[in-house]
């Protein structure tokens, strides 16, 4: 149930941080709260015996927000923001680690069984913007920098184009359902589409006289990156229904 719960905490922060576009940080941070707090009541209330399963899990769901809120308050000063990404990237590391030793608490430690209905719900909200923002701190690993607005190096200046972030949560819930029924010969056959599909688009880019070769790269680390985490997430999901 720990896992579980941490992962739902974790994917409706990221959800609710969604509004602060159309919508003041301080109605957000209010947003937050309450949702931490009916988190952790619910769990005292419903979870037993692991009644501080929620606590822990609005606690890890608190320091993800606001590493993430550092990071959109970083200065123009480039040592600072510098120390701000790295720290914004290794965070995502840092809490699917996390996740994985709460998941080895479940199983091997903890006895409260996980309902099937909120394991699902919460995989399939973690996938979305939480899978999104875990991606974009591997690639910020791998060296790809960010523009002075937060976007990605090299997207289109006032882009109204957010295929990414649709196709990756689905490919990401996809692969992960998948898993889960052994699928194996689906996923490698969308793996593979999807090489096909972007294949053009990259040589392209490895055609063009200032070409650096980091559309491909790009390609294979935040594709690996999505991929792993669906894997990883099917699994777990797996471990957890047995």
């Amino acid at each position: 149930m720990l896992v579980a719960l941490t992962i739902l905490a974790v994917a409706i922060t990221d959800l609710i941080q969604l509004a602060q576009a159309r919508a003041s940080k301080q109605l957000v941070r209010y947003l937050q709260l309450a949702w931490w707090l009916v988190l952790t009541v619910a769990a005292a209330l419903l979870v037993r015996p692991e009644a501080w399963a929620g606590a822990v899990a609005s606690l890890v769901a608190v320091f993800w927000y606001f590493i993430g809120e550092r990071m959109d308050d970083a200065t123009s000063q480039e040592t600072e923001k510098r120390l701000v990404h790295e720290l914004y990237a290794w965070s995502a590391v840092g809490l699917v680690a996390l996740l994985a030793g709460f998941a080895w608490l479940d199983i091997a430690l903890l006895s409260a069984s996980v309902p099937l209905g909120l394991l699902w719900l919460s995989v399939a909200l973690f996938l979305t913007q939480s899978g999104n923002r875990i991606t974009r701190c591997v690639l910020l690993l791998s060296g790809r920098e960010l523009g002075v607005d937060g976007s990605a190096a090299g997207s289109v200046p006032g882009s109204r184009l957010k295929g990414g972030r649709v196709i990756g949560p689905l490919e990401r819930i996809f692969i992960t359902v998948l898993t889960v029924f052994s699928a194996y010969h689906i996923v490698a056959a969308l793996m593979a589409a999807k090489g096909i599909v972007r294949f053009p688009e990259i040589s392209a880019d490895a055609k063009r006289e200032d070409a650096s070769g980091t559309k491909a790269e790009e390609f294979l680390v935040g594709s690996l990156a999505s991929w792993g985490l669906a894997g990883g997430v099917g699994l777990l999901a797996t471990l957890l229904m047995t």
